[in-house]
């Protein structure tokens, strides 16, 4: 299983679950976010949970491709700068995120982003379960990594240690 495809399968479905619950309970989690602006503490350890998350999937999954893994890689970067903001700039995520909380349709619009995130990479994760076990191939490999190995073998030989160059 590939970085992608496992990070696919955490993160897909959080986002899910999590978009449901705003589409459900948008007045509960519009409360529940106000009293997490309130508490610093909290802010800054999810702030550590969050900078953590980052590195670990940019440690893993670094990848700009043309193609929905880099959607992951995205979400590394995001959670790597929040992480950053809630601990160096607790005061600023404080006021951006009451001025988020504050407009009306915060929890729809964020249900609806969050519940597209999740289908997609729940969907990316998890097709080949979904295709019997066969997976669709999902980029592009590179030219050198196509090689057949009798056109490998056609390189330049290696030189021994000591061997003199020749000029061609």
């Amino acid at each position: 299983m590939t970085p992608s495809i496992f990070i696919a399968r955490i993160l897909g479905p959080v986002l899910l679950i999590i978009g449901i619950g705003l589409l459900l309970e948008g007045d509960t989690f519009r409360a529940m976010a106000g009293e997490f602006l309130r508490d610093r503490g909290l802010i800054y350890i999810t702030g550590i949970l969050t900078l953590a998350a980052g590195l670990a999937i940019l440690n893993v999954h670094h990848l700009w491709t043309r193609d929905w893994r880099v959607l992951i890689t995205i979400f590394g970067w995001l959670f790597l700068v929040g992480g950053i903001m809630r601990i160096l700039a607790m005061s600023m995520a404080q006021r951006v995120g009451e001025q988020v909380i504050a407009h009306q349709r915060w929890p729809l619009a964020g249900a609806i982003v969050t519940l597209a995130l999740g289908a997609f990479l729940t969907v990316m994760g998890y097709q080949d379960i979904w295709n019997g076990g066969r997976r669709r191939p999902s980029h592009r490999v590179s030219a050198a990594k196509s090689a057949s190995p009798a056109s490998r073998s056609a390189k330049r030989p290696r030189r021994k240690t000591g061997e003199a160059r020749t000029p061609h």
